[in-house]
This record gives C-alpha cells, sequence and structure tokens, in this order.
C-alpha cells in the first residue's frame, strides 16, 4: 500500500508548485476522454481541450498532444461496435478503422483549434521512429521547429502500418517517449477519472485518491491493475508505466481528469489536481535519456559476478573478457539487455561489437580477442557513456 503520508510530503508539494514553471508541456488525451459511449466524437470535450491548448500557448508555453481516438472515431464513423472487428464478418480491423479515424480526429482538432488562430501539425510515428538514433534526432528537429513556430503538433501512433514489432503498445507509452523526445518539463495523462485511487472507484466507494507518489513506487503499479478502457488500448496500469518511464528522464507526470473542464489550468497552475508521479533525483545526459526510453533491445549479454559490480557500482564500462553470454542478433549501435549471472537485470547499454564478433570475444581479453578475430573491434562490448542501469 502507498504510504497515505506520502501524499503529504512536503517535496510533493514543491514540485506541484513548480508546474507553473514548465515551459513545454505534453498532453496526452485517451479516446474514453474524447468520444460517447457510441464512439462519437464529444464536441463539447473537443472544444474544451482545444481552448484549454490555446489559453496554455498564450501565456508562452509550448504544447505537443498526443491524442488517441482514432480508432474510435473510425468505429463511429462507420457505424461499427466495440469487438466487432474480431468476429471479422464485414467489420474493420483496427488499422483499417485507424486510416478511417484519423483525418476526423484531425479535422476535429483543426476545426476548434482555427477559432483561437492555431495551426496544427499532424505527426504519426511507430516505435522505430524513437528507437532508432538518427530518426529520433529527425523528429525531434521536425517537433522544435513546429513549436518554435507556434504551431501545435499533434501525434498519434501510426496505427494503419505499424505491426506488433514496431509498436509503441499505447498512446500513454508514446507521450512519455515524446516528452523525452521533446525536453518537456511535464507530462499530463488525461484520462477518465480523477487519478490513481487505492482501490477501483467505480465499485469501491472507499476507494482514496492518491494526490502523489513516486514515479518508481512499485505499489502504485499493484494498485493500477491491469484493465483495459473500452475504445483505448490502456487503463490506468498503461499510465503508471508512461508516468516511471518519464521519470527515467526526470519527468514529473500528472494523471488527471479529462473531462472536467478546467483541469489542464489547474494542473498548469500547480493546483492539488489528479495524481502527480513524482520523478526520482537524477541527471542523464541527452544519449542516456534516450538510451532509457526509446531503442528496442536487439539482444541479451549476460556478465560475470565481476563485470556486473564494475557496472552496477563502480561506473566502469563492460569489457568483453567479463561476458559469458549472449544472446539475439545485433550490430554495432544497437540496444541489447544486460544481465548478471543469476539472471538480475542491471541496465541496457548500445554495443560496439555486432552479435557474432560478441559470441567470439566473450570471455577473452584484448590480446586474445585480436588474435581470434585478427582484429580488434573495440576494447570496450559496451562503453560506460552508453549504458544506463
Amino acid at each position: 500500500m502507498v504510504a497515505a503520508e506520502q501524499t503529504q510530503d512536503a517535496a510533493q508539494q514543491v514540485l506541484r508548485a513548480d508546474l507553473a514553471k514548465a515551459k513545454r508541456v505534453v498532453l496526452k488525451v485517451g479516446s474514453q476522454v474524447l468520444c460517447q459511449a457510441d464512439g462519437q466524437v464529444d464536441e463539447a470535450v473537443v472544444g474544451r481541450l482545444c481552448a484549454d491548448i490555446a489559453a496554455l500557448m498564450a501565456t508562452g508555453r509550448q504544447v505537443v498532444l498526443v491524442s488517441s481516438g482514432a480508432v474510435a472515431m473510425g468505429r463511429g464513423e462507420v457505424g461499427q461496435a466495440p469487438g466487432a472487428a474480431d468476429r471479422g464478418v464485414g467489420s474493420l480491423g483496427k488499422q483499417a478503422l485507424a486510416a478511417v479515424g484519423q483525418a476526423l480526429l484531425m479535422s476535429r482538432y483543426r476545426s476548434h483549434l482555427s477559432q483561437h488562430q492555431i495551426h496544427t501539425a499532424q505527426l504519426l510515428l511507430t516505435h522505430g521512429d524513437l528507437g532508432e538514433r538518427s530518426r529520433f534526432l529527425h523528429a525531434r528537429r521536425v517537433a522544435d521547429e513546429l513549436l518554435g513556430a507556434g504551431i501545435l503538433p499533434v501525434v498519434n501512433e501510426n496505427d494503419t502500418v505499424s505491426v506488433e514489432e514496431l509498436r509503441f503498445g499505447d498512446n500513454d507509452a508514446l507521450a512519455a517517449q515524446i516528452a523525452q523526445a521533446v525536453g518537456a518539463e511535464l507530462l499530463v495523462l488525461l484520462t477518465e477519472v480523477d487519478g490513481l485511487y487505492t482501490a477501483d472507484p467505480h465499485v469501491d466507494p472507499d476507494a482514496v485518491l492518491l494526490r502523489g507518489v513516486a514515479s518508481r513506487d512499485d505499489a502504485a503499479l499493484a494498485l493500477a491493475g491491469s484493465g483495459t478502457s473500452t475504445f483505448g488500448t490502456g487503463g490506468m496500469r498503461s499510465k503508471v508505466l508512461a508516468a516511471r518511464r518519464a521519470g527515467e528522464v526526470g519527468i514529473p507526470t500528472i494523471v488527471a481528469h479529462g473531462r472536467r473542464p478546467g483541469v489542464v489550468a489547474r494542473v498548469l497552475a500547480g493546483e492539488l489536481e489528479g495524481t502527480l508521479f513524482a520523478p526520482p533525483r537524477r541527471r542523464l545526459t541527452a544519449l542516456r535519456k534516450w538510451l532509457t526510453m526509446s531503442p528496442r533491445e536487439r539482444g541479451v549479454v549476460t556478465v560475470d559476478a565481476g563485470a556486473a559490480h564494475a557496472l552496477a557500482v563502480g561506473g566502469c564500462s563492460l569489457l568483453p573478457v567479463g561476458v559469458t553470454d549472449v544472446e539475439g542478433h545485433f550490430v554495432v549501435g544497437d540496444a541489447v539487455r544486460l544481465l548478471g549471472p543469476k539472471g538480475e537485470a542491471l541496465g541496457r547499454g548500445l554495443v560496439r561489437y555486432t552479435s557474432e564478433d560478441a559470441r567470439q570475444a566473450a570471455g577473452l581479453r584484448t590480446a586474445e580477442i585480436a588474435a581470434r578475430l585478427g582484429w580488434l573491434p573495440a576494447r570496450e562490448l559496451v562503453h560506460r557513456d552508453d549504458f544506463v542501469s
């Protein structure tokens, strides 16, 4: 159970007050907020959201909107009930529904925001766009250019072309990665409940809203359960996981009720709204932030006890001599997961060897590697600057 006194922690109150200083904010809105029970868009909610965004931008803040709703709006447009795609027989799958609904989603935002003289831009992304460093930097450059011009980027996963291995999983995870990519100072996840409760508030009248928790708090993840929403792929668990990921790169997250008028303004004023997930205090380089959030792991490298200690405590690079096993197929620059001798997770890093060379070099010293391979790919398998725990 999350300690009740934690919700009153002075550090949480100070952090909320600091939210008013946030200049770059990522807002994520879920399908349940945007759509009515039949999947049709709720124009009043969209209008309020756009007015709130316009008010934020009028104060000089830069806003990125991560918006779900394409699949739900596609269902509403073609009159297909949730779950119909699973039954086949003339129904559209999610990718086809997204193709129908994405245009509707953008048209709604453009219509409402144009009333405030705000231009919008559509950014459709897959995991590969942020998982590969060069594409990540390109996406960040485009977002920075749009924000600098006072244009609102509206981001969604490119559901129409995404396949399983390229999916973020849900837009909460996407929002966390976008927040890191654009250097946001705050992530706000708008959903259909007030925040994280001690129990499901829909079934337990005694459930208590938690005003503040640590982003790494395992008890918070346990409280979130594993359910999903009617139209979306997320649920409270995905929001807690997104807050944890954002917290790893120092970004605070607020989960709040998106259908309540004025909620965005109250959050940005530092008022007691929703649940605040406070990040741990640590500083990471830009590369390590990207490594923490973005790349898909291409393999697993297991190391001995000495190498595990050097990585975890000594801040040292991983040398091939400390490697005991190599799994997967990877090339130079790919991300791999690093495990200790008992299978314990140590972190992830960018490799300076291919998987084939790494297998041959495992357990060997520098001179022995050169003799076996005929050359030395690198002194380190993973350099300490390319490793994050």
